[in-house]
């Protein structure tokens, strides 16, 4: 029996299992509880990967000898296969008893409670496990791991560092820090770690990846754009390098190059999420519409079926619907964050805390909109702070809102635990989101709750769509009663307009000529200075028929590439217009911009992303603005800004209206300037620019949520008066 019994190991050694299992079965044809046999075949049936039987031969050897704490062990290994994970763990719980050293024990529990998500569970046994085995390095990295799931980075790195310095290092180990420091925001100190991993293995194309994502968080985009193209170039079918190469070229607003990489990314994993509505959005920066309309009706069948074919964005640059705009936002919501948190404030202030985070304290559109109602806060009612997680550019606008809070954190360095953790020990009362899904937003903040009342603002015309949010800031124009429905959160209904515009800035006293900018001297001049993915087909030709309508008139746009100016130029051509009536402007400082913005005569607004900024911008100087009021938030912004300044007459309904509206301003001088002088009186006397009054109602509102909360009364919606 013995010789027959080393002849079945010798068998398994050589991987010849079926030979092994046949003696195997000899032996236990004569011998029914021979312990040593069923041992094996229960290590054969392993390796045939036949689990169940496996599972069933190593509980017979436990019952034949219940004494061997490694049987118990390879019990639970199989177990793990079936992903019997209490069974596993009760296994190697009869193990440590037989065995109360056994670290490998301790290690495979601390494994199983990781899979069952019970993390103290895990940390006690990984810990009991390094207790008899100091150096079981991968006891430290298993550790490291739990900690990093629970997001406490602190402890992660230091048991990282631990187990790195137990020889010999693998090169993931160096990754693996470099991770960890990458989502404490440590940015520097991850690509340290990812150069160290690179030198023990320079062709791991996952590394080159991870350290272009940091390269990124650090502005250094050529830098990452040639990591992204190194892990490429070793693996030919890298999914998400391309689709973060692309992503980095659409922020370089390189579009090309971003809607090819997002191909490529698309073509390797068709399953890859929102890919396809970023791809149509930067083919609309491009203005390149070729299959425009089929590709969008594609599109929106996705996300009606249940597919995350779109970020929240793009379907408000795409689409007029709230219906599928809410639908975005539930499929990203509920895939990218978790369940939120919700919080009770641990003692009353006596004054309001309210707090603003954004990307945006700099020279950006927000901050030229809001900076005044920072500066207006009533400092005797409410204490203000703001969150900064974007650049800081050392403008002068930088400048004058930092000075304007109470406290002002530059927290782009720190990670979402931090910035919460020190929202809540500051006692935030009301957190203001101003970014939603726009690009850099920090929403993992509001998910895991910086403040008891979280309210969004200016930043996204839409629903967010998640618990974590509160309120959303709106007025009866942008969403009308029917349209509760298609959001989420509670509406703080604002008197007038939602949108609050600084009273206090200042136009530039330069003076511009129209041929100094390539503007005929004579003729109507049409301008549109949205950013160039608001232009979408419909529309343009609608421009186009206007123009063709009014003779010597030109079209005045502002992009951002030779690409898109290159293809409205060739719609231009297609309809038998010259292409010299298509003029183009460049980027300057916004004061000087708000004066040239005069030598225009009519602002024709995009649809069904209206003007925010821009279009109080051209009313700001006296320049009548033609809307089409859609079914969104988006396509609703310019319509609110005109009811504000009682400019009905300026807002449509449908796309025969707007082109009449256009045309008759164009064709009729004198009607022309008497809407000119009505906006320039109603700027001056109607709530449009009035900072003081707006933050007055928007107070008002904060107030007003916070007696709710004080009074434990349900989240309802609130008209300010």
């Amino acid at each position: 029996m013995d010789n027959l019994f080393k002849s079945a190991v010798e068998c398994y050694q050589n991987k010849q299992f079926e030979k092994a299992e046949n003696i195997c079965l000899k032996i236990l044809e004569l011998d029914p509880n021979n312990f040593d046999a069923t041992n094996l075949l229960a290590a054969i049936s392993y390796q045939n990967k036949n689990y169940s039987k496996s599972i069933e031969l190593f509980r017979k050897a436990t019952e034949i000898n219940p004494n061997r704490f490694d049987i118990y062990n390879n019990l639970s290994i199989v177990l793990l296969q079936e992903n019997k994970l209490k069974e596993a763990i009760h296994s190697w719980d009869q193990a440590i008893k037989l065995n109360p050293n056994f670290s490998e024990g301790y290690f495979g529990k601390g494994n199983a409670f990781t899979d069952l998500k019970d993390y103290s569970q895990a940390i006690d046994n990984f810990k009991k496990a390094l207790e008899i085995k100091p150096d079981y390095k991968q006891a430290y990295n298993n550790l490291a791991s739990v900690y990093a799931n629970l997001k406490d980075y602190k402890n992660a790195i230091k048991i990282f560092k631990k187990a790195i310095n137990i020889k010999p290092v693998h090169f993931n180990e160096y990754n693996n820090l470099g991770n960890i420091y990458y989502e404490s925001y440590e940015f520097n100190k991850a690509i340290e770690n990812y150069n160290l991993a690179l030198k023990i293995n320079p062709d791991f194309p996952l590394i080159y990846y991870n350290k272009a994502k940091a390269l990124y968080k650090i502005n250094l985009k050529q830098e990452a754009i040639f990591n992204y193209e190194k892990a490429i170039s070793i693996n030919k079918n890298f999914a998400e390098a391309y689709k973060n190469l692309g992503n980095l070229y659409l922020d370089l607003k390189t579009l090309e190059k971003s809607i090819y990489n997002h191909e490529q990314a698309l073509k390797i994993n068709p399953k890859i999420k929102y890919l396809s509505g970023t791809i149509l959005q930067s083919k609309c920066g491009m203005c390149d519409w070729r299959n425009f309309k089929k590709e969008k009706e594609i599109l929106a069948n996705d996300i009606l079926n249940g597919k995350k074919a779109a970020s929240p964005f793009s379907t408000i640059l795409i689409y007029d619907s709230p219906s599928i705009q809410k639908m975005a936002s539930n499929l990203f919501v509920e895939s990218e964050f978790k369940k939120p948190k919700y919080l009770k404030n641990k003692k009353q202030n006596k004054k309001i805390r309210v707090a603003y985070y954004s990307a945006d304290f700099h020279n950006h559109a927000t901050m030229y909109l809001m900076a005044n109602l920072f500066e207006l806060h009533d400092k005797t009612k409410f204490e203000t702070f703001a969150f900064s997680f974007g650049p800081n550019d050392e403008s002068q606008i930088r400048k004058r809102v930092s000075k304007s809070f109470d406290k002002f954190f530059d927290v782009k360095l720190k990670n979402t635990n931090e910035i919460v953790k020190l929202s809540r020990d500051l006692n935030i009362d009301i957190a203001v989101d101003l970014k939603g899904f726009t690009n850099d937003n920090r929403f993992d903040l509001f998910v895991e709750r910086c403040a008891p009342i979280q309210i969004s603002y200016l930043g996204y015309p839409g629903t967010l769509a998640s618990d974590s949010i509160d309120y959303l800031v709106a007025d009866k124009t942008l969403i009308p009663e029917e349209n509760k429905k298609f959001y989420s959160e509670k509406i703080i209904y604002m008197p007038n307009t939602y949108q609050v515009n600084d009273s206090t800035l200042k136009v530039s006293e330069k003076k511009f000529e129209r041929k100094d900018l390539g503007l005929p001297e004579k003729g109507i001049v049409f301008c549109s200075f949205n950013q160039s993915y608001k232009i979408l087909p419909d529309m343009f030709r609608i421009w186009i028929r206007i123009l063709k309508k009014v003779e010597n008139s030109v079209l005045w746009l502002m992009t951002d590439n030779e690409i898109t100016e290159k293809n409205l130029k060739n719609e231009f051509i297609k309809n038998e217009i010259k292409e010299n009536r298509l003029i183009f402007a460049s980027r300057m400082h916004h004061q000087e911009h708000l004066s040239r913005l005069k030598l225009a005569d009519i602002f024709l607004d995009t649809f069904p992303y209206n003007a925010h900024t821009t279009a109080s911008d051209a009313l700001r100087v006296g320049i009548p603005v033609v809307t089409l009021k859609g079914q969104s938030f988006a396509s609703r912004v310019a319509s609110s800004l005109l009811n504000c300044l009682d400019l009905n007459e300026l807002i449509t309904d449908n796309e025969n209206e707007y082109q009449k509206v256009a045309i008759k301003l164009a064709e009729n001088n004198s009607l022309l300037q008497e809407i000119k002088r009505k906006i320039n009186h109603n700027v001056s006397t109607k709530p449009l620019f009035d900072t003081k009054l707006f933050t007055q109602h928007l107070e008002n509102a904060y107030i007003t949520v916070i007696q709710k909360l004080k009074k434990n009364e349900s989240l309802d919606h609130i008209e300010i008066n």
